[in-house]
């Protein structure tokens, strides 16, 4: 599945939304991007995962230009929501700058990076 948002201002900003899935394992690529305007795209994306019953996610954010707030909340309310279910949210492929977000704000305490795809999706196991 693909989706995008274009924000009405500058398609530089464009996020798009891409979804795979590996075994019982949902990968979410995120391109782009995701701030206050783009991030219900990505929420929306999510929660129908989660409500088709997917509880083992990773966020791919190897194509991350940008994350704001708006995003790392949708990326803890995302994981606080599949630990309810038994499930958990892996993030994976984060670029440098996405990475640094994520150290700074202390996220990295809170979920279990890795460097690869693949390395995520075992982890499941």
């Amino acid at each position: 599945m693909n989706i995008s948002l274009s924000p009405e201002l500058d398609m530089s900003d464009l996020l798009q939304v891409s979804t795979q899935t590996l075994g019982d394992v949902e990968i979410v690529l995120c391109t782009g991007r995701m701030d206050a305007s783009s991030c219900p795209l990505c929420e929306k994306v999510i929660q129908g995962l989660i409500k088709s019953g997917k509880q083992r996610i990773v966020f791919n954010g190897s194509g991350l230009s940008y994350i704001s707030s708006a995003g790392l909340r949708i990326l803890l309310a995302t994981k606080k929501d599949l630990s309810h279910l038994g499930g958990d949210l892996r993030l994976a492929c984060l670029t440098p700058a996405i990475r640094d977000v994520i150290t700074m704000t202390g996220f990295n305490r809170i979920f279990t990076l890795y460097e690869s795809e693949s390395e995520a999706v075992a982890s499941f196991s």
